[in-house]
């Protein structure tokens, strides 16, 4: 059993109009070179959020990065090998240290210094993850006889956890930025998974059938939601952008349904027909949202080019992040069914075939006879996949040693090339690619024997291109896949 021990350090000092936050992370044992991506505003103000903002490597078991914020904020570590995802209110003159413990697979976090209870608290409460959230706003609709009742364990639940705060507070615990905003993150949370339970309970036709709840007294309840926390509200703008993202289009949505009020739309000309409703939202609101689908999707299948959106904002901080992606882009535009083979040492990219093969077997033995093969099926999507990356330097140094053939294999949409492409270079997976789109899963699905292929799902070929282990042990696992393979292939 292995356990893992990180401490981070958070120090803010103030320089100019602006604070320098200092990020560093120590561990007792972690791999060199695995990525720490943190999600954060693209300039000074916390308002304008974008997803993988900044990043650093693990070096000599340690990290370093340094953010500038004008004001009071968040940042978001995300999940790899040895955080898991993690939620920082950033706050002046504050010094931060976190440690992370990783057990038999699962983590636990503790906080030291300035605002550490409300850290711990932070990130401990049912409150402020979905999917312990949910389960308390289901029980919620299942016991409730009313609206007005709904609404009573509603309030109820969200003092409760408001209190925990007050008491930090009220004992000069936590400061009054931080304390400003977990109130409002709380909001945040509560809108979101109520608004998310409604339209479920209203769409989901194994729940109509289920739901005790009238459709006027779901709408109400909308209503009422909307009333206490409004999406629209600039009050949110110091909370996480994802957060923000997320109910926004909630509101977008359920005001083109008629369920809440709204004559007016503010046309920017910004989205395709199914999406429209989403110019019911203030214009910065439509800036964020546009940002966000676009660094998720990409320009294509955001139905938004970089030309246009700096034709609609001329002077937004987002520009300097979306040239970027539009420069990655025009780069290089592989084509769905593509092959190559990419190095992360030069950042090259040499296409061998365009061909779209009969199946994963086909592609093996036109491309590599006589070789065993390591097959890492993966999509853009999944992020569990993108954890395992955290492997693959330590993964590719063994199976070369085994001369044995690395591949990975996107099962993405095919609109999702750019997005593709961007993650293979972002996460550095040198080997061989192939960008087999969702029509892949067909294929396997014959291959394997199974009605639902999942991902992250790793294959091994012998050298006669058979398919000898259909689902083996994880990069994460180290040696246990190493030997899995090693015994496979004698």
């Amino acid at each position: 059993m292995k356990i893992y021990y990180a401490f981070l350090f958070i120090s803010f000092c103030t320089v100019v109009n602006a604070q320098i936050v200092k990020v560093e992370g120590e561990f007792v044992e972690a791999k060199d070179s695995v990525e720490i991506t943190f999600n954060k505003s693209v300039d000074l103000d916390n308002k304008n959020y974008w997803m993988n903002a900044d990043k650093t490597l693990i070096k000599n078991n340690k990290f370093s990065r340094e953010f500038n914020f004008s004001t009071s904020g968040t940042i978001t570590i995300n999940n790899s090998a040895y955080t898991p995802k993690t939620e920082l209110i950033v706050d002046k003159d504050s010094k931060i240290k976190i440690l992370f413990k990783k057990d038999s697979g699962v983590f636990k976090v503790g906080f030291e210094g300035t605002n550490a209870l409300g850290l711990q608290e932070l990130n401990s409460s049912a409150m402020f993850r979905y999917k312990t959230l949910m389960p308390i706003i289901t029980e919620f609709f299942n016991e409730s006889a009313s609206v007005s009742q709904f609404f009573e364990k509603i309030s109820t639940f969200q003092l409760q956890t408001i209190k925990k705060f007050d008491l930090l507070y009220q004992e000069h615990k936590i400061s009054e930025s931080f304390y400003s905003i977990v109130r409002k993150e709380t909001e945040l949370a509560l809108l979101f998974v109520i608004n998310d339970k409604v339209r479920a309970l209203k769409e989901d036709t194994d729940l109509i059938n289920q739901s005790k709840w009238p459709d006027k007294d779901l709408n109400e309840i909308i209503v009422q939601a909307d009333k206490m926390y409004n999406a629209f509200d600039k009050k949110y703008n110091e909370c996480n952008g994802a957060h923000r993202v997320v109910v926004i289009e909630q509101k977008c949505y359920n005001i083109s349904k008629g369920i809440l009020e709204q004559k007016f739309k503010n046309e920017l000309g910004l989205w395709k027909k199914e999406l429209d409703y989403y110019s019911y939202a203030p214009s910065d609101s439509q800036e964020l949202m546009i940002t966000n689908n676009i660094n998720f999707l990409g320009f294509e299948k955001s139905n938004c080019s970089f030309e246009k959106f700096k034709k609609i904002f001329p002077k937004s901080p987002y520009l300097s992040v979306l040239k970027k992606l539009d420069d990655e882009f025009n780069r290089s535009q592989l084509a769905p069914y593509t092959l190559m083979h990419y190095s992360s040492a030069s950042d090259d990219v040499a296409v061998i075939s365009t061909t779209k093969y009969e199946g994963i077997k086909d592609l093996i033995a036109k491309n590599f006879p006589n070789k065993a093969v390591f097959v890492d099926l993966w999509a853009t999507y999944c992020a569990p996949c993108k954890a395992e990356f955290s492997y693959s330097e330590e993964l590719r140094d063994f199976l070369e040693t085994k001369n044995i053939v690395m591949l990975y294999v996107s099962v993405d949409s095919r609109e999702f090339n750019q997005k593709w492409q961007h993650d293979i270079s972002q996460f550095k997976l040198s080997g061989n690619h192939y960008f087999a789109t969702y029509e892949e899963l067909d294929s396997l699905k014959k291959l394997l024997d199974e009605k639902v292929v999942a991902i992250p799902r790793y294959l091994l070929f012998n050298q006669k291109g058979e398919l000898v282990l259909k689902n083996t042990e994880k990069p994460s696992t180290g040696k246990k896949l190493y030997s899995q393979i090693t015994r496979e292939l004698q």
